[in-house]
């Protein structure tokens, strides 16, 4: 395989680990790759360095988290002839199990070497491209988690524990799909994907697919103890109650001018009253076990 690099975010969950070290090892052996260093958890600065050593390369293989390959992925859509790779090595590693990756960095980098680059749509929200995104409350979860530093199940658990009071005072919306009023009333949280899975392999948003040509939505309304429900049902791999609607394009609208956050790939995105969501058909080759 020509012309490829590996692109370790060493600020990643679990970048400093044996694990990670064994993957970037074997993937440079196996596609003669260079290697390019950073460390950050901006998704910004993430971007701009990948887009200053990317060229020049056929393929790009991301070690960091679902931030990091999503910096890639919009990096990627902006260039023709660009795949990419993904060595999973954050806290939530969405990702890995739309690609069906393996624990083992054997297994992985096998998977690098011999799977797959398919075209995968993307949601398109607020600038950024991203396999899932999400509103309302595991909104303010992402952003609570990225503030306390991203500390890893630590810090999730805490990010979510201060943010129950949240789902006490739930905003008002409007949600549309194709022009469509599908949901009026209260948020818990809204998904819009691509994928069926949210980080640690929860399946939030089961049949979402990466290559339908659509979005995939669901609105989880609440209130808290419903959501935690749906939450155990995403748990268990059980489809919720919360039923999908398919479509080109969601408009979600705060009712009274209430703002509501949006993260996208698990990075808070930020906070408006009105947000559009798109499909981006076949926006990046993204290489995986896809059969």
């Amino acid at each position: 395989m020509p012309g490829a690099a590996v692109f370790l975010n060493e600020a990643a969950g679990s970048a400093g680990t044996e694990r990670v070290r064994r993957m970037v090892e074997l993937a440079r052996a196996a596609l003669d790759a260079d290697l390019h260093v950073t460390a950050t958890r901006d998704p910004a600065e993430m971007a701009a360095w990948l887009g200053a050593h990317v060229d020049g390369y056929a393929t790009a293989v991301i070690v960091g988290g679902d931030g990091s390959l999503a910096s890639a992925c919009n990096v990627a859509a902006r260039r023709d002839g660009l795949t990419i790779g993904y060595l999973p090595a954050g806290f939530g590693n969405a990702a890995a199990h739309l690609l069906r990756l393996p624990s083992d960095p054997e297994g992985i980098v096998d998977v690098l070497a011999r799977g797959e680059a398919r075209p995968v749509d993307l949601v398109d929200v607020g600038d950024r491209l991203a396999l899932f995104a999400g509103a309302g409350w595991d909104a303010r979860v992402a952003g609570r988690y990225a503030d306390a530093g991203a500390r890893g199940l630590a810090g999730w658990a805490t990010a979510i524990a201060r943010s129950v009071p949240d789902l006490l005072r739930l905003e008002g919306v409007e949600v549309s799909a194709d022009g469509v009023l599908v949901h009026r009333g209260s948020l818990g949280m809204l998904v819009v994907s691509t994928t069926p899975f949210y980080g640690r392999g929860l399946r939030v948003n089961p049949g979402a697919r990466p290559n339908a040509g659509r979005l995939s939505l669901r609105v989880y309304p609440g209130p808290a103890p419903r959501l935690a429900l749906e939450a155990a049902r995403w748990a268990a791999g059980v489809t919720p109650r919360a039923r999908r609607v398919d479509a080109q394009r969601v408009e979600l609208r705060g009712l009274g001018g209430g703002e509501i956050p949006v993260q996208a790939d698990g990075d808070l995105v930020g906070t408006s009253s009105a947000w559009s969501f798109a499909i981006r058909p076949a926006a990046v080759h993204l290489i995986g076990r896809w059969s």
